[in-house]
């Protein structure tokens, strides 16, 4: 048999047989000499080593660290601290990071954390736990004390505020010479600065006495300022002296939206009273202070704290003759960073 040859092409039919094999190969064949995916990052860095303070303030603390490696690259660092929201990142090769507004005196614990670029996140280096350079400065003293409105039970106060660098600043009224927590701030909750000219109705005095009333401002760290000046007052005459029965708190808890201030919705029983027509009062009380004075037997009020707030209902009369507390019930509140007046 001879050479079978194709016409026209000019071509052995060994070079033929060659390319029909070629073409007829699996496409698993052709496709063999392709580049082949990159290979993803998943190694992270090494550990962060010998986190430490190198610098405190009132407000911020500056800490330091060796640097991580990785078989690819480092590319930024996390320093997060315990109980704080958010992180300081800081970019390769700084291995130095500051943490902003912090209060005087406060204490956390730190970490740092390496990332590289495909953010695979190295073990957490050590911890280190720092104090705040504690506030000893007390705020200014508050003036111009002022009374008015007196009724047989309550004095209007009227001062001009202290002033601190930190806030907020709040005020103690002293009745001859000693704080009371039976004071309603005309300053509602939330409001953030305190301002400069502040009020508050003194409650639960007794009818016909003269009292002396001065107030101080108290820093958040607990530095107080100077009395104010003293002025007196003299309630008006009243013969009810029967307080009413305590009233029962039903329910209170945080119905709010995680904000500063924070709703309390808070529902009580009524009490009763001797004189019921001069009308009852009721001191819904936050953590022991006067939160609000209300009418009715329920509310929404506002709480600027954080965490716990132990609520108590108190009916007062218009002779201010008070009952009992009623019983407590706490409430957790968590307004979000930064919190309240911060």
């Amino acid at each position: 048999m001879g050479v079978r040859r194709f016409a026209g092409f000019g071509v052995s039919a060994m070079a033929a047989i060659a390319l029909s094999v070629a073409m007829a190969a699996p496409a698993s064949t052709v496709q063999a000499g392709r580049r082949p995916p990159p290979t993803v990052d998943r190694t992270p860095p090494t550990q962060p080593t010998g986190l430490r303070v190198t610098a405190v303030t009132q407000t911020s603390v500056t800490l330091t660290w060796n640097p991580s490696t990785d078989n690819v690259g480092v590319v930024s660092y996390s320093l997060w601290g315990e109980g704080l929201s958010g992180v300081v990142s800081v970019a390769h090769p700084q291995t130095t990071g500051t943490w902003s507004g912090l209060r005087p005196g406060q204490t956390v614990t730190f970490r740092v954390r390496a990332f590289d670029a495909g953010y695979n996140g190295s073990p957490d280096s050590n911890a280190v736990t720092v104090t705040t350079v504690a506030d000893t400065t007390p705020p200014t003293t508050p003036s111009n004390l002022t009374p008015s409105d007196a009724t047989a039970s309550s004095v209007l106060l009227t001062w001009n505020s202290g002033t601190d660098q930190f806030s907020p600043v709040r005020h103690e009224i002293l009745v001859n010479g000693v704080p009371t927590k039976n004071a309603l701030s005309t300053v509602p909750a939330g409001t953030f600065p305190r301002p400069a000219v502040q009020s508050a109705w003194v409650r639960q005095l007794d009818p016909s006495t003269t009292y002396e009333f001065s107030v101080r401002a108290v820093d958040p760290s607990g530095n107080a300022s100077g009395t104010s000046n003293t002025v007196s007052e003299t309630t008006q005459a009243s013969s009810d002296t029967v307080a009413p029965t305590s009233p029962t708190l039903i329910s209170a808890f945080d119905g709010g939206t995680g904000t500063c201030p924070e709703e309390l919705w808070i529902r009580w029983t009524a009490s009763t009273d001797a004189a019921p027509s001069s009308g009852l009062e009721y001191e819904v009380r936050v953590n022991g202070v006067i939160n609000e004075v209300h009418g009715a037997t329920q509310t929404v009020t506002y709480t600027e704290v954080v965490g716990p707030n132990t609520v108590t209902i108190v009916a007062v009369d218009r002779a201010g003759n008070a009952s009992a507390p009623s019983n407590a019930i706490t409430a957790f509140v968590n307004v979000g960073p930064p919190g309240c007046g911060l």
